[in-house]
């Protein structure tokens, strides 16, 4: 069975050109579930030719036309931010091949199976964990054509009736290292930033904005094996440029003797291993899990969220503001506060704009005090979040919003969830720019505090944006913006106002979504 997978960048059009946006301008890690599925169906004695178009920077499969001609099936991952461009992929696959198998997966084709079969050409899709269903499909494809027994699948008869196979248990812990680590020999030279690599899949916590997949249920790989498997990838990442391994875990730390115990390995082995990470404020409160990790530590998140409790309590976080900053007081105890991204969501659905100063308040007093950089984002609506699931059943959101290019600077979308009127944005954000300035003044060369205005308020409500100034994130994450179309029920705003002429608003660089002064692509 001859199989290509196409694992398509996030990007936006300008004018007539697709351009890579957010964390894909930046190519920062290797899409790693591809090259894990990759890895599976090799495993399994399949040919796999891999379009990587992250690393190409491109929407266009025109350089694997031969290899597209000779498949016998075509895989195609996508989040909810990169599926405008996987349609796009879909698209020219289906003018050269309109009859090949196509399967989709990833987490938006997870969330929306029924839609995108009844939308798409597409007679695949995955749902959940695919490291055993997409080579059960090939195997399927190649042999029987029985599609009943395949696990985790959504499939189209031939009379245009969608299937839902039932979903397997979920891959034990001990089982997931029954995958071989991707083989990044391959991959460009020094065009990624960082290798990518997984210790755990899931999260036990809900938290009422986060989509990730896999909530309330947390599965670890045992300390030596990932250890094991960190040490087969280190050969190659002197071919990133900067020489970093992310650990794409939900949250690095969630079992955090164990996170402890995997830090002392790689200490033990002599392993050098620049790490970067996710981790919870309750688990560096841990002293003996933040000095065993220190010295491995390049950069890591701590998703703060909220700055006052009664927020953190509507969010589901399962911390408070006691626990930020004692997480922060013990990061600059052991030395590497500057290298924790404390990140904020501001404009939370139930916000008015004394809560985000509340929430700016008390991020700014954790920089001043301790060191440590803030991430201030203005919330999005994301897909398969518990926000997101209300607002769909109210009616202010569908699937389809997030079909087409420009989702980011949607304006319903960022609306939908956002209550806060543009004056008070605006007003806010000359204040977050004052404080600002004040940190660049003792942070000669660095921004300690990343903020973006919302690119939708920019540019249907636009002001001279002088104050603001690039601030690429240098941390690896995804953070999902708004999307494109408007949803079947209007909200009511007022008249949007044209920009100026010969403004153009600019692309994100990094995976805040917002506008900065020279952080446009003119």
């Amino acid at each position: 069975m001859r199989v290509v997978l196409c694992a398509p960048p996030i990007m936006d059009r300008f004018e007539d050109t697709l351009e890579s946006i957010a964390m894909d301008a930046h190519r920062e890690c290797p899409p790693y579930g591809m090259y894990l599925l990759r890895a599976a169906l090799l495993q399994a004695g399949h040919h796999v030719d891999f379009a990587d178009l992250i690393a190409l920077g491109t929407s266009s499969v025109r350089g694997f036309s031969d290899e597209i001609d000779r498949a016998d099936l075509v895989g195609i991952g996508a989040t909810s931010m990169s599926w405008p461009t996987a349609i796009e992929v879909l698209k020219q696959i289906r003018r050269r091949r309109p009859d090949v198998p196509v399967v989709v997966g990833g987490i938006h084709p997870t969330m929306f199976d029924q839609y995108v079969l009844s939308a798409f050409p597409v007679q695949f899709v995955v749902r959940g964990e695919g490291e055993a269903a997409i080579v059960a499909l090939a195997n399927a494809l190649e042999r029987s054509r029985n599609f009943h027994e395949v696990p985790n699948l959504s499939w189209k008869t031939d009379d245009g009736v969608v299937v839902r196979n039932s979903i397997e248990k979920l891959i034990r812990k001990d089982e997931l290292t029954d995958f071989p680590v991707p083989d990044y020999g391959d991959l460009p030279d020094r065009v990624y930033q960082a290798l990518s690599i997984e210790s755990s899949r899931g999260c036990v916590f809900d938290c009422s904005f986060c989509s990730t997949s896999y909530r309330r249920t947390w599965r670890g790989i045992q300390p030596e094996e990932f250890v094991d498997r960190l040490e087969m990838i280190l050969p190659h990442v002197p071919r990133t440029s900067a020489g970093h391994i992310h650990i794409i875990d939900d949250e690095f730390s969630m079992n955090v003797k164990r996170a402890t115990r995997i830090a002392q390995i790689i200490s033990q082995r002599g392993l050098d291993a620049g790490l970067v990470y996710d981790s919870r404020a309750n688990d560096i409160c841990d002293e003996a899990y933040v000095e065993a990790m220190a010295p491995h530590t390049v950069q890591f998140l701590v998703g703060a969220e909220c700055g006052y409790d009664e927020g953190l309590a509507l969010i589901g976080k399962g911390t408070t503001c006691a626990k930020l900053e004692e997480a922060a007081r013990i990061l600059r105890k052991f030395g590497i506060a500057d290298r924790a991204d404390f990140s904020f969501v501001l404009g939370l659905p139930w916000e008015g704009p004394a809560e985000v100063e509340r929430t700016i308040a008390f991020a700014t007093h954790l920089h001043a005090t301790y060191g440590v950089r803030v991430l201030l984002q203005w919330y999005c609506q994301i897909p398969g979040s518990r926000l997101w699931d209300e607002a769909a059943r109210n009616g202010l959101v569908t699937e389809a919003m997030y079909d087409e290019f420009g989702f980011f600077s949607n304006y319903y979308l960022f609306q939908s969830g956002v209550k806060i009127p543009t004056a008070d944005i605006y007003a806010i954000s000359d204040k977050v720019a004052a404080v600002r300035t004040v940190s660049q003044a003792v942070y000669k060369g660095r921004n300690m505090i990343e903020y973006a205005f919302p690119e939708p308020v920019a540019k249907y409500f636009p002001r001279i944006l002088e104050t603001f100034q690039q601030n690429g994130l240098a941390s690896l994450r995804q953070v999902a913006g708004p999307g494109s179309q408007a949803a079947r029920r209007e909200i009511p705003v007022e008249p949007p106002k044209a920009a100026p002429p010969g403004e153009r608003i600019g692309i994100p660089l990094r995976h805040f979504h917002g506008v900065h002064d020279k952080g446009a692509v003119t």
